[in-house]
């Protein structure tokens, strides 16, 4: 029975070890991961011409960070190391968010200047529709002016080249025999 008793002891002991490693182990590749990311995104942001000016600072201080990690390393201080690694990955990611905040405002800003010429474009075209109907409604003015001041009669009078204008007569467009009562005389070419 006693020799029982050490074995559980022994084997509680042994699964304490084992799980003391795995977990050294999981933190030690998550250090190593957390330095390998910042290190990633570092090397990338270096390589981003276009959003160098607004990630420089960033980039700059996580450099700093992963050195330092390296030298906390390399002096067998762990713990801080993976403090620096960890800062190193923050500088790295708040970078990687500067370079997309640029990028989401450059297209906010295209966005609001396409939004601004709509609503121009959308002015002029309501001012010219505007213009068109009180131009309708001018026209219809004039059409019941024209309306209520008489019907007059007009008649269509074909022209050649060279002809001279007919004369105008009064009562030239009523139908019916002339006032006098007479027919009208025949052209002939000689004398009446």
């Amino acid at each position: 029975m006693l020799h029982q008793g050490w074995r559980r002891w022994g084997l509680a002991a042994g699964g304490l070890a084992a799980a003391g490693l795995l977990a050294t182990g999981h933190a030690a590749a998550q250090t190593a991961g957390e330095y390998a990311a910042a290190e990633a995104l570092v090397v990338e942001l270096e390589h981003d011409a276009a959003h160098a000016v607004v990630t420089a600072d960033a980039v700059a201080t996580a450099k700093g960070a992963l050195e330092r990690a390296r030298r906390l390393r390399a002096a067998g201080d762990e713990a801080h190391a993976k403090a620096a690694d960890g800062l190193a990955l923050e500088w790295a990611q708040t970078g990687r968010d500067l370079a997309r905040a640029a990028d989401a405002e450059a297209t906010a800003t295209e966005l609001r200047r396409k939004a601004v010429d709509a609503q121009a474009q959308l002015e002029r075209t309501r001012a010219q529709v505007e213009e068109g109907i009180a131009h309708v409604g001018r026209l219809r003015t004039q059409l019941q002016e024209a309306e209520k001041a008489g019907k007059v009669d007009r008649a269509a009078v074909e022209m050649h080249e060279g002809d001279a204008p007919p004369p105008r007569k009064k009562g030239a467009g009523k139908k019916g025999p002339p006032a006098d009562g007479k027919k009208p005389a025949k052209a002939t070419g000689g004398a009446p």
